[in-house]
């Protein structure tokens, strides 16, 4: 079982990518005077293999991001794809398993057989869905969506222990976490290699879900690829050399 909050896919992760970030910047140091043209080669070699470690850096990882504020409108951070809120309902009423059909999600369901409802929300208003105080909040909730999706994040209110799984068409399990908490909101996401996800599933013993998020595309991290910077020290090396061969010239 992967550690919690993806910790050790974390660290591979990282570490992967410091190799391909810094490995050109080591180069040209090294190849400061040596010939250009045999150098420009190899250092070309390193952007191919950062190219084909791209899918290896974006596999899965559970990422804690930012619920949105008690109260506020929905704005979980990070923002992506569709974003269901669960808010377009009366609260007290029930929620139809196939409410949300029409903008992407087949199916909202409780697993354990109570019905999931609309209650009073802690985090964007008015809504979120649970099974209520009667059913004592438990809840193995099940999220079947249309299409394959590559990013899926969701809001979480309560569970001290809590379940998370994507699960592919087949319902193999793609990742899965098992989490201790404290019992306050929390807004998890995971990001897949490839649009795969058919499935989420969230289980605790006293949850709540809200502002839930999918995307067929993976969600942009704020760190530049092993292909950004490669090509970035292609160019500034092709620049060093001009530099030096009109100093020779001069």
């Amino acid at each position: 079982m992967p550690l919690r909050n993806g910790g050790l896919w974390r660290y591979i992760f990282v570490e992967f990518c410091a190799f391909f970030y810094m490995a050109p910047l080591l180069q040209l140091h090294r190849w400061r005077n040596s010939g250009w043209g045999t150098q420009m080669k190899r250092l070309l070699g390193l952007v191919i293999v950062g190219v084909l470690a791209v899918p290896l850096a974006a596999n899965a990882a559970l990422i804690q991001g930012t619920p949105t504020p008690f109260g506020q409108p929905a704005n979980p951070i990070p923002r992506f794809g569709t974003l269901i809120d669960f808010d377009d309902q009366t609260t007290g009423s029930l929620l139809a398993a196939g409410q949300y059909a029409g903008v992407g999600v087949t199916s909202i369901v409780n697993t354990l057989g109570p019905s999931l409802g609309y209650f009073p929300t802690s985090q964007s208003a008015p809504n979120y869905i649970g099974t209520g105080f009667t059913n004592g909040w438990d809840a193995d909730i099940l999220v079947q969506f249309n299409a394959l999706q590559a990013a899926v994040g969701i809001g979480i209110a309560g569970p001290t222990t809590l379940t998370f799984q994507l699960l592919d068409t087949n319902s193999i399990v793609l990742e899965s976490y098992l989490l201790s908490t404290t019992p306050v909101n929390t807004y998890y996401y995971i990001n897949r290699a490839s649009a795969d996800t058919k499935y989420l599933r969230v289980a605790g013993d006293f949850v709540a879900i809200d502002d839930l998020q999918f995307d067929n595309v993976t969600v942009p991290q704020g760190i530049p690829e092993p292909l950004t910077i490669s090509v970035f020290c292609v160019g500034l090396a092709g620049a060093v050399a001009t530099r030096r061969r009109k100093a020779k010239s001069a």
